[in-house]
């Protein structure tokens, strides 16, 4: 756990965006929850809208308790938005609880959902 710091640090300093946030991705599924807050900071550095998503994919499970804006996650989502489809897809279990909580009810989730199938029909 020593080390955790020291890496955060080594990941902030990656100059191509695309390594930069893979490790991100995959330093997150074992980072301690006190250097989260430092991991989404580098999170929010990292320019390129495709290589964000794949780097908050890998940090999602542990965003929400983090962050609570709804700034915040407008920002998440439309940073999401910028994946393919079917990685967008696999991310709905997770991304459920925040919808639902910005919403403030489970019908939000649903509208989501049915906006999803509309765009699927629109652009097959």
């Amino acid at each position: 756990e020593a080390l955790w710091p020291e890496a955060l640090s080594l990941t902030r300093e990656i100059k191509d965006e695309s390594a930069r946030a893979w490790a991100l991705s995959e330093m997150a599924q074992h980072m301690p929850e006190a250097l989260w807050s430092e991991a989404i900071a580098i999170l929010w550095s990292v320019q390129d809208k495709y290589y964000s998503a794949q780097a908050l994919q890998g940090c999602l499970p542990h965003f929400e308790s983090l962050t609570s804006t709804f700034s915040d996650w407008e920002k998440a989502l439309d940073i999401l938005a910028y994946q393919n489809r079917s990685e967008l897809i696999k991310l709905l279990p997770t991304i459920r609880p925040i919808v639902i909580r910005l919403g403030e009810d489970e019908e939000t989730f649903s509208d989501v959902l049915q906006a999803m199938r509309d765009v699927c029909q629109q652009w097959p």
